[in-house]
């Protein structure tokens, strides 16, 4: 009975410190912190989340070397996937993104059925735009959550960045199925039109389906206009797009688009007013600045031209040292 008595005795002590260092440590109190979690690891040296919570007060106090050791022993005594996940934080903060990878492919091993594990790891990769170990990751977890939404969604993001762009129809394509409220399919297969070939009709009925649902969303009715100008329904196209205009007068793509369709129907004057607006609210694509050299041209407005050609030339060269194309700048999925 003594001897149970010492036992919980010892651990009420250690909680009681290990909670008094996290407090200090989420008030940024790091003075207190360090000590308390010192002390803590002292009673408790084969618990992890002690180490892992040294490791975020050394990383702080700029004592590297004390950090590393730290989140080395919290590796070492992980008990379960939720600290390796939360190691996997750590190291991806710290800008270790291969040891966060390693972390997140630990808590797998442990449980091949946690989704967000599989999620993480692909976002991580995505992150740093490797899309390729990112699609390994998600058929691993579409074996075991073949209806998620969200490894269905960045499984089209992976496809997209590897230019796939067919499997990347399908899987934004089913994630609609699956959940229609999440945005990012849309606003992706609203990128991939000129590659959606003999899908887009299937994708125009999907943006349609988009506007009934969410009729006040500028994004909805630009993704419908420019679907239906595809499609040669320029009527209604103009109609969507001018909608989306009304709605969101600073969205450059919708000035865009009716300026394209303007162009296409012979109203030049009427076509490059549009075209300019999407330039000035985008100023460093050079795509605008082409569409009105080509528009001043044809009004007759040769010096205007000129100087979009000397705007385009100089954002093309500028563009030149960057990743090019789809993978620029690229959204990954955010929501869980």
């Amino acid at each position: 009975m003594i001897w149970l008595f010492v036992v919980v005795l010892f651990a009420g002590q250690f909680e009681t410190t290990f909670h008094a260092g996290l407090v200090a440590l989420n008030q940024n109190d790091l003075g207190v912190a360090e000590a308390q979690l010192e002390a803590a690891s002292k009673l408790e040296p084969r618990d992890g989340r002690v180490w892992l919570a040294l490791a975020q007060t050394y990383r702080r106090l700029d004592k590297t070397g004390q950090a590393q050791a730290a989140a080395r022993n919290a590796e070492t005594f992980a008990s379960n996937g939720a600290l390796l996940k939360a190691l996997a934080l750590y190291y991806s903060e710290a800008a270790d993104f291969v040891k966060a990878a390693e972390m997140l492919q630990g808590a797998i091993r442990r449980n091949a059925l946690d989704e967000s594990s599989y999620f993480d790891l692909a976002q991580l990769y995505l992150k740093q735009q490797n899309f390729a170990a990112a699609l390994e990751t998600l058929n691993a977890g579409r074996t075991h959550f073949e209806k998620s939404a969200q490894i269905e969604l960045a499984a089209g993001v992976a496809y997209y960045g590897l230019r796939r762009f067919p499997e990347a129809t399908d899987a934004f394509l089913g994630t609609i199925r699956l959940d229609p409220d999440i945005p990012q399919p849309y606003v992706f297969l609203g990128r991939m039109l000129d590659q959606a070939e003999d899908k887009l009709a299937r994708i125009t009925e999907v943006f349609a389906g988009f506007a009934r649902s969410a009729p006040d969303n500028y994004m909805s009715s630009f993704l419908y206009g420019k679907a239906l100008a595809l499609q040669g329904s320029a009527g209604q196209a103009e109609a969507q797009l001018r909608k989306s205009i009304q709605q969101n007068g600073q969205f450059w793509e919708s000035h865009f688009e009716l300026g394209v369709l303007l162009d296409r129907r012979g109203e030049f004057s009427a076509a490059a007013q549009e075209i300019r607006r999407s330039s000035e609210l985008n100023p460093d694509d050079p795509m605008p600045h082409y569409r009105l050299a080509r528009l001043y041209d044809r009004l007759g407005k040769t010096a205007e031209a000129g100087a979009e050609r000397e705007v385009h030339a100089r954002l093309m060269a500028g563009q030149s040292g960057t990743q090019a194309g789809t993978q620029a700048g690229m959204p990954v999925p955010l929501q869980k």
